[in-house]
C-alpha cells in the first residue's frame, strides 16, 4: 500500500517545517500533519481549499471560486469576501506549517495552490495508475496488479463526500470516482488473468450486491465462479441477473455476460473476457 506519511527514524529530530503532511480528497477532505488530522471546521474554507486542491498547481479563477462558494447567486460583495477567505486560508496554512508544501499564491485571474510532490492523494493515485498501466502494457501483470492494489487503497470513500453539494466540487468528485472504478475493473481483470479466481469470488459478490446491474462485475463473477469449480452457481447467477436486467431495464444481457454464459455451458476452460487493460 502506498504510504502518504514518512515517519522519522527513531531518535531523529523532527524539524517543524518538515513534518509529514498528507492532503486527502479521496473520501472526506482531510489535512494530516505529523500523523494527526488538522481540523478546518469552517465550511467556506473547506470548500475553498478543496476547489484549489482539485486544480493543484494550476490557476483557479475568481469566477470559479465564487461560484463554488455561493452558487449562481453570489452577493455583491463576493469578490471582497473571497479575498477575506483566501487570507484566512493562508493563515491556516502558516499556523500549521503547511505553507512550504502547500503554497497559496495570487495568479491572475484568481489563485493558484502549489502543492509539493507526494502529499496529495489524487495525484498519487493518478501516478500509481499510470505506472500500473505501463506495467500491464509491458506484460508485467503481477507488478501491475500490485500497483493497482496500492492505488485503490488510497480511497477512504467517495471523493469529497462531505463537499458534494456544489456543482464545481461534485463534478470533480464524480471524475475521481470514475477513475477509481476504472482502476478497480482493470485490477480485477489482471487478477483473473493471474488465476486468482478463488480470491475474487467474495470481492465480486460484494461488488454485485452494491451494484447489481453492473454487467462488468456480473460477468467477472460468473467467470470466477466457473473457474472455482462452481458452474452451477455461475449459471444460477446468470439466470437471476438476466431476469433482473429484463425486469428493471427491459434489456437482455450484454456481450460479456452472454459470452461468459456460453463459456460455462460449453465448459470452455480457456475462455477469457475482453480485458479492460490494453493488450
Amino acid at each position: 500500500m502506498t504510504t502518504l506519511l514518512t515517519l522519522p527514524a527513531p531518535g531523529e529530530a523532527v524539524d517543524r517545517d518538515s513534518r509529514p503532511v498528507a492532503l486527502r480528497l479521496l473520501g472526506p477532505l482531510e489535512i494530516v500533519v505529523d500523523g494527526e488530522e488538522v481540523p478546518l471546521p469552517q465550511r467556506k474554507l473547506r470548500q475553498l481549499l478543496a476547489a484549489l486542491l482539485i486544480r493543484a498547481n494550476t490557476t483557479a479563477s475568481n469566477e470559479l471560486l465564487i461560484r463554488e462558494l455561493w452558487g449562481d447567486r453570489p452577493p455583491p460583495t463576493a469578490l471582497a469576501a473571497l479575498r477575506v477567505y483566501v487570507s484566512q486560508l493562508r493563515k491556516f496554512l502558516v499556523r500549521h506549517s503547511l505553507e512550504g508544501r502547500c503554497t497559496l499564491g495570487t495568479r491572475a485571474p484568481g489563485y493558484r495552490m502549489q502543492v509539493a510532490d507526494g502529499i496529495l492523494d489524487v495525484a498519487l493515485f493518478e501516478q500509481q495508475c499510470a505506472r500500473a498501466l505501463a506495467s500491464a502494457e509491458a506484460g508485467h501483470l503481477e507488478l501491475a496488479s500490485q500497483t493497482y492494489h496500492e492505488a485503490l487503497a488510497l480511497r477512504r470513500g467517495p471523493a469529497l463526500e462531505d463537499l458534494r453539494d456544489s456543482p464545481v466540487l461534485a463534478g470533480a468528485a464524480l471524475q475521481h470516482d470514475e477513475a477509481w472504478a476504472t482502476a478497480l475493473k482493470r485490477r480485477i481483470d489482471l487478477d483473473l488473468m493471474l488465476g486468482r479466481h478463488l480470491e475474487l469470488v467474495g470481492e465480486l459478490r460484494r461488488l454485485v450486491v452494491e451494484d447489481p446491474l453492473n454487467e462488468v462485475f456480473c460477468a467477472r463473477l460468473m467467470v470466477a465462479l466457473y473457474r472455482s469449480g462452481r458452474s452451477g452457481d455461475a449459471l444460477a447467477f446468470y439466470r437471476r441477473t438476466r431476469a433482473k436486467l429484463i425486469e428493471e431495464l427491459g434489456i437482455e444481457p450484454g456481450l460479456d455476460l452472454r459470452l461468459a454464459h456460453q463459456a460455462v455451458l460449453t465448459d470452455d476452460a480457456g475462455f477469457q473476457l475482453r480485458p479492460r487493460i490494453p493488450a
